[in-house]
């Protein structure tokens, strides 16, 4: 008998729409057609459409209980636990990153992600498909970021960024990752030495992301060097803003101590 629960990797209780989010998910990694060429790929889709099948229609859904609390010998499948106790896995670990990230557990996710890192060799997106990495990534750096640190906040964001520009995924949303990092940017002034600041907009700026957001991003190094009475070099970023948007919005103060 196929354990359905841990083939979609849900609980037993999942509700329909955590099955129906569980089958899109796991289609992506089993289906033939989307570039699984493994051996048995085209039968473990068979069982997931079975899968999906039988715990989608209420009547079907409680046989199939009954005869899997008979043959596995548990009434309830702890998806959870089972990635808990993969914990050599670093698929699995990530996969609970992300899974606590979306059932209100975000602190045991920053945890967690922190102690990977910090180990060798451990990359997130290496073990989440492209479109579930950018997705937890996104929500990683968002608690991040209320803990005020922001250096892993950026970097999630900026890789996001980085592959949204590379192959587009959040579309109508990615004006919401830009907000994230301008906010970003505004958050770590006074926070962050100066030479950190720069170094973050200037990896920003070699992104290329838009003419509207180098503006904006050419205005903060001008604010910067103006905080460092470094006048020529504010004089110039600000000029350069200008080019790239000439409507570019809280300026007027600047303009006015560099003498523009």
């Amino acid at each position: 008998m196929v354990n359905y629960y841990e083939l979609l990797e849900i609980s037993s209780d999942a509700t329909s729409d955590e099955i129906k989010r569980a089958f899109r998910r796991r289609a992506k990694h089993i289906h033939p057609d989307l570039g699984n060429n493994s051996e048995g790929a085209l039968e473990r889709m068979r069982d997931l459409l079975k899968a999906y099948e039988v715990l989608m229609d209420p009547y079907k859904r409680e046989v199939y209980n009954t005869q899997h609390r008979a043959i596995f010998g548990v009434s309830n499948f702890d998806y959870r636990e089972f990635l808990k106790e993969r914990t050599q896995d670093h698929q699995s670990q990530s996969k609970l990153i992300f899974f606590d990230l979306l059932h209100h557990r975000e602190q045991d996710a920053l945890r967690l992600y922190e102690t990977l890192v910090e180990q060798k060799n451990f990359d997130l997106s290496k073990h989440l498909d492209r479109e579930d990495f950018m997705d937890c990534a996104f929500l990683l750096a968002e608690e991040f970021e209320q803990e005020e640190n922001f250096e892993s906040a950026f970097n999630l964001l900026k890789v996001i960024a980085e592959y949204e520009l590379e192959k587009p995924y959040f579309k109508h949303f990615f004006e919401e990752v830009l907000v994230r990092l301008r906010n970003l940017i505004n958050a770590v002034s006074g926070k962050l030495s100066f030479a950190t600041q720069v170094d973050y907009i200037e990896e920003l700026l070699s992104l290329g992301i838009s003419p509207k957001e180098n503006a904006f991003y050419l205005k903060k190094l001008s604010e910067l060097y103006a905080s460092e009475h470094d006048r020529s070099r504010a004089q110039y970023y600000l000029k350069e803003a200008l080019k790239l948007d000439n409507s570019l919005s809280g300026i007027k103060k600047l303009k006015q101590s560099l003498g523009i």
